[in-house]
């Protein structure tokens, strides 16, 4: 501590504000159940998102739990806003033996996106007035690009494969799992894809917070993204090399009176073999939502991405002395190593590390 401009660090007063308990201001997350089985895939349900709209069809306040047997599954599951609180798992005995995989494109249009995924909706299900959202458009985007996608709060997501399995080239967005709720759970999951692996957080003021626990999170560009207050805890962070020549892990976007965006917690930072020698992984960049350039970049308005990543492993793909990278807007990264800093100074990017070890540390 401090550190450097281009890599400042924690002092241990400093890094006592920014705890798993800081970040889930308030919430603890309940121990997850995957013993019961309220509603089974393949028995009476023949998709995923049948049993999710049977779940929340029945209402309630009592936790419902959707079992997924082992097996490879070709569809999208949307779970809308809803006061049932719903946990799924994999059947199998590993993460790797229940997959959803589906390759959307966010350059699809709405017709080849209702191609893909419209037998699965209804007018009427639960979740169809997303599903009719995006076939409306004339590029899907983003969003509309997810695999599992959670607006609902208090679900958990556990023992699954989620993938986007989308490999255009260029930059094309493919989101695997995205979640804009609070309260969000995924725990002993593989979330595979490109650019936007996983969204996290919808962004703005409104607080969505999520615990992301012993998951494998592979990507390329800006493979984790949003604005949520998220702890990821005991992961391992994988950058995918092949589409591009480098890799962005993080990418959030929190509102700048928010304090608390990502935290890093005894995980590890790692990617293919190439980066060991490019060094071309970066740590992360501001998603600059809604700036289009640095010249409206506006200090203390526009979001600026919030990171801490500490008591964890990075690997040798990220360069020791320029781990984080220029902003989406052009907005070139700027960090704070004054000795006597605010930590939430806007002027400056967010990100910080402490108690790091490794080759890129």
């Amino acid at each position: 501590s401090p550190g450097t401009s281009s890599r400042p660090i924690l002092s241990s007063t400093e890094a006592a504000s920014y705890t798993k308990a800081k970040y889930l201001q308030g919430w603890t997350p309940s121990t997850i159940s995957t013993s019961t089985a309220d509603y089974t895939v393949g028995s009476g349900y023949s998709t995923i998102q049948a049993a999710v709209n049977a779940a929340i069809n029945a209402g309630g306040t009592t936790r419902k739990y959707i079992k997924i047997p082992a097996g490879t599954y070709s569809e999208v599951v949307y779970i809308p806003n809803t006061n049932v609180p719903l946990t799924i798992y994999g059947g199998g005995s590993a993460p790797a033996n229940t997959v959803i995989s589906l390759s959307l494109s966010a350059t699809l249009t709405g017709t080849q996106y209702k191609s893909a995924v419209g037998s699965l909706f209804s007018s009427g299900d639960p979740a169809y007035s997303i599903y009719s959202s995006c076939a409306s458009k004339s590029a899907i985007g983003t969003s509309c690009s997810t695999v599992f996608w959670v607006q609902a709060p208090g679900v958990q997501i556990v023992n699954l494969t989620i993938e986007n399995s989308s490999k255009n080239s260029g930059t094309d967005q493919a989101v695997a799992v995205q979640t804009n709720a609070d309260k969000v759970q995924i725990h002993n999951a593989r979330l595979l894809g490109h650019q936007d692996t996983l969204c996290s957080g919808s962004g703005g003021t409104t607080v969505q917070r999520s615990h992301v626990s012993d998951c494998y999170i592979a990507g390329d560009v800006d493979f984790v993204f949003g604005g949520g207050s998220t702890v990821f805890e005991g992961c391992t962070f994988h950058a995918v090399a092949g589409r591009s020549t480098e890799a962005v892990v993080f990418a959030p976007d929190t509102a700048p009176t928010i304090s608390y965006g990502y935290l890093v917690i005894d995980s590890t930072i790692t990617g293919d073999t190439s980066f060991f020698t490019s060094k071309e992984v970066y740590l992360a960049r501001s998603w600059d939502s809604g700036v289009s350039s640095s010249s409206d970049y506006v200090a203390g308005t526009s979001p600026n991405g919030q990171v801490v990543i500490r008591e964890s492993t990075i690997d040798g793909v990220v360069s020791t002395t320029a781990p984080y990278t220029t902003a989406t807007s052009g907005r070139a990264y700027s960090g704070n190593a004054s000795s006597s800093r605010n930590l939430n100074n806007n002027s400056y990017n967010r990100f910080w590390e402490y108690g790091n070890s490794g080759n890129g540390a």
